[in-house]
């Protein structure tokens, strides 16, 4: 599989988990927001599952557990949906699919 194929199953299982469970965000939730959740939310999964590019200093805060980190380097939406993704990352298993199996043990 590629990796924008890989992307694209990460991105899937990001939508389900927000539509799922958007009540985790807090304040007020536009359109633009829940777009805006998806992309940050399939960077972390795909970053945490090293599939593609490693995401940005948001992102790698979240991966590493560093909330001082996290926090600073937060926008206005990703503040919002902090809890979400850490929920998100802590609960969701890489799907069998995208295992490597290039990889012999």
């Amino acid at each position: 599989m590629e990796i924008y194929e890989k992307i694209q199953v990460v991105k899937g299982i990001v939508e389900q988990y927000v539509n799922d469970n958007i009540s985790s965000v807090q304040g007020v939730v536009t359109t633009e927001d829940i777009n805006h959740i998806v992309n940050i939310g399939t960077s972390i999964l795909c970053t945490k599952w090293n599939i593609g590019i490693q995401g940005g200093g948001f992102v790698e805060a979240v991966v590493n557990n560093n909330l001082s980190h996290a926090v600073s380097r937060a926008d206005g939406t990703n503040i919002k949906a902090l809890r979400l993704y850490c929920q998100m990352m802590y609960n969701t298993s890489l799907p069998s699919e995208l295992y490597d199996t290039s990889i012999v043990g």
